[in-house]
């Protein structure tokens, strides 16, 4: 019995060990680790004052997400280096205004900028022993992100919680529900991290559902006209887990939307629709890092589908500009492509919808060069699209 315990003993102290290497590689500058929210990286090399590192992909598909904290054990400068190709993504997972940094575990973030970045690399000079520095490819936004919002509005009477459905994982999914219904208002739907990644995304969702709870003009009107159910994160486990989420096999969320559906957020969804009839539906998304056409603000959807649906976001578009200050990403753009048959995602769903009126996914970017994509700023370009949803005259289509 004795033997046996010892055995056990080694055993389990060979797998904390394990598990310990995981989290944290320390045979470097500094010790690096992913053991919490959001957490994603691969680290290949760790020696003297260089760490190589890569992008997670869990078995899925080459993308560009990774968010790790470094722990220096002396001071100096500590360079990160990515490969040429990440994991075959030839995009790069640098960011152009370099990675995002936080001093505070994750609490305050700002882009670095490119001063210190070089090609698939950047550097950072700690100055003492122990001390903490999170960098991301990303400003993130988690749940403790809503948890933050939803409790700064938790006594807002036209803010409901409610509980969507549960994630593979068991984790609830948020449903908000903005106003109440009532004559002549109708239903729209909100819904964000179909990609896990895609955080800038999140934090203009954020401002446009608190301009919707406000008492400005805007948020009066809007709540006249609709009652607004919000999914802010649509791929739950993923957000949380630090997934990529894009083109995640057999498919993404986003691709969730045939007849078949295999995530318990997209069932949840279609059967929301089938109870609210969503004739209203917008999504939001990040596009790509660095290609230069995916540095503005831009919609996509079918063009006819629903039928007016080009003339109306056009109009949406218009009035999204004429309030976005002059350091908002260019845009947004309208890039709607004409579609004869839906594929599976959400735009193609809502917009192939008969009666529907509007189905658009507004792509913000993560940074672009000379434009502010802050947590601020961002929730200030989601209030300003609010604004612009209940100044916008909607064409209902014939077949209503």
């Amino acid at each position: 019995m004795l033997a046996m315990s010892v055995l056990v003993g080694i055993s389990v102290g060979v797998i904390e060990a394990a598990r310990g290497e995981t989290d944290a590689e320390t045979a470097g500058a500094v010790a690096i680790s992913t053991d919490f929210p959001g957490g994603n990286v691969e680290v290949t090399a760790n020696e003297g004052s260089a760490v190589h590192l890569a992008p997670d992909l869990r078995g899925d598909s080459p993308w560009f997400y990774w968010y790790f904290e470094a722990t220096a054990t002396k001071p100096g400068r500590v360079n990160f280096v990515f490969p040429e190709k990440v994991a075959g993504f030839k995009n790069g997972a640098i960011g152009l205004q370099g990675p995002a940094v936080s001093s505070d575990l994750g609490k305050i973030w700002k882009w670095m900028g490119v001063e210190q970045v070089k090609a698939n690399s950047f550097y950072f000079d700690f100055t003492k022993a122990k001390q903490r520095v999170r960098f991301a490819v990303t400003i993130p936004y988690l749940q403790s992100h809503l948890d933050a919002f939803l409790k700064a509005n938790e006594s807002n009477p036209h803010l409901k919680k409610e509980v969507l459905t549960k994630s593979q994982d068991g984790l609830d999914v948020e449903l908000l529900r903005i106003g109440a219904a009532g004559p002549n208002v109708q239903p729209m739907l909100v819904t964000g991290r179909h990609h896990a990644a895609e955080t800038i995304a999140s934090y203009v969702l954020e401002g446009f559902m608190q301009e919707a709870i406000s008492d400005s003009a805007s948020g009066k009107e809007f709540r006249k006209k609709y009652v607004l159910f919000s999914v802010p994160f649509v791929d739950k486990d993923g957000v949380e887990q630090g997934d990529q989420g894009k083109n995640r096999k057999p498919h993404d969320h986003n691709r969730d939307y045939g007849s078949q559906s295999i995530y318990p957020e997209i069932k949840a969804i279609k059967k929301l629709d089938e109870e609210n009839d969503f004739r209203f539906s917008l999504d939001f998304h990040c596009p790509t890092l660095v290609m230069q056409d995916h540095q503005v603000m831009y919609f996509v959807g079918a063009k006819e589908r629903p039928q007016y649906n080009f003339q109306n976001v056009t109009e949406l578009a218009g009035w999204i500009k004429k309030g976005l200050p002059k350091t908002a990403p260019y845009g947004p753009l309208v890039w709607l492509r004409s579609a004869k048959t839906p594929t599976p995602m959400n735009s193609h769903y809502f917009g192939f919808k008969k009666g529907s009126i509007v189905a658009a996914t507004l792509e913000i970017p993560f940074a672009p060069p000379g434009k502010a994509t802050d947590a601020k700023s961002c929730r200030k370009y989601g209030q300003v699209i609010l604004a612009a949803w209940a100044n916008t005259h909607f064409i209902e289509p014939d077949d209503k």
